[in-house]
């Protein structure tokens, strides 16, 4: 009976010291983490800010500069700006998660903020987007469950096709002890062998020139459902838009 103390006595200061030293690690993490968002949030910018500035200068003197001289200076103004969109999408990546403390979240107001965020591409798209949602209440860092939201629609407002205005439906309903979230567009749609890639960070499908982002939304989309024990997964095809499913836990 005293070895059998013994041994489970022994076995819970194994688990106990493991569960330490995991403390420790994740602790070492964190403080990696907010060493990485100061030199994302300033010591990569000042330098990128400074660039910017002098180009500004230079885009003031540009009928100075012959024709090839006018469109270096143009490349390297839009690489800069699209530099500095990396960074500052990596450094909102990056702080998914770290606020400081949690609140009770009503989600149908969460995304009345998006509408009301996303009002000007609405307008000028004439984008038509409608609610149909249960009540949800969650606990959480609310500028997570924002971003979320404001990724996925502003996405289905941004990729539409040409030839007609966004239609984009978002749905709610509590099935099987999970809320489900349903964002349903007529977009563009997207091609099949690309689905399992689109949640990649800084993967995007479109050029520039056609689209402009930098591809983290749907990283960004993904690491905040695993961040809240949720899944997000799509269906889609080319020029059938697109539907996003966003399921949470009930409790």
């Amino acid at each position: 009976m005293k070895n059998n103390y013994k041994e489970q006595l022994e076995e819970f200061q194994q688990k106990y010291d493991k569960l330490l030293a995991e403390n420790h690690d994740l602790s070492e993490k964190n403080a990696e983490l907010k060493q990485f968002s100061h030199l994302a949030s300033h010591d990569l910018q000042q330098p990128l800010n400074n660039i910017i500035s002098y180009l500004s200068i230079l885009e003031n003197s540009k009928d100075k500069f012959d024709k090839m001289e006018q469109l270096s200076l143009k490349v390297i103004s839009k690489s800069t700006l699209k530099m500095k969109s990396y960074i500052t999408s990596l450094l909102d990546f990056s702080l998914i998660g770290t606020s400081k403390s949690k609140e009770n979240i009503v989600v149908k107001e969460v995304l009345n903020d998006v509408k009301d965020a996303l009002y000007q591409q609405i307008s000028s798209t004439k984008a038509a987007l409608s609610f149909d949602l249960t009540n949800h209440e969650m606990i959480g860092y609310k500028n997570d469950i924002y971003l979320l939201f404001l990724n996925l629609i502003e996405n289905a407002v941004k990729f539409h096709s040409k030839e007609k205005s966004p239609v984009i439906q978002i749905t709610s309903e509590l099935k099987d002890d999970q809320y489900l979230y349903t964002i349903k567009d007529n977009g563009i749609g997207i091609p099949e062998d690309e689905v399992n890639k689109i949640f990649d960070i800084f993967y995007t499908i479109h050029p520039d020139e056609e689209f402009e982002g930098v591809g983290i939304g749907l990283a960004q989309a993904k690491k905040i459902t695993k961040l809240y024990n949720g899944k997000i997964w799509l269906d889609a095809a080319p020029n059938k838009g697109a539907i996003f499913y966003v399921s949470f836990p009930a409790k």
